[in-house]
């Protein structure tokens, strides 16, 4: 088992809280809880298993909301879980 069978919405959300000082919900803005773009490359670089995974640029321009990111991640995730 790898970490990516244990990842949860939960563990996704936990992750971005230590980057966001300010309550947020599915609908916040990024940029109004003070994630930049760095900042989730970063989130991301913590949840994904594999160092090697490419980020698509394209996907992370459209992450606009706390909720477009955590589907954005789980998207992310999902290709590592579908290769076991």
């Amino acid at each position: 088992m790898n970490r990516t069978d244990d990842m949860t919405g939960g563990d996704i959300i936990s992750v971005v809280r230590r980057y966001v000082r300010v309550p947020f919900h599915d609908h916040s803005l990024l940029a109004e809880v003070g994630l930049d773009s760095l900042s989730v490359v970063r989130i991301a670089s913590e949840l994904i298993p594999d160092p090697d995974q490419e980020i698509d640029p394209t996907g992370l321009a459209a992450v606009r909301t706390v909720g477009d990111l955590q589907r954005w991640l789980r998207g992310l995730l999902a290709p590592a879980e579908s290769v076991r």
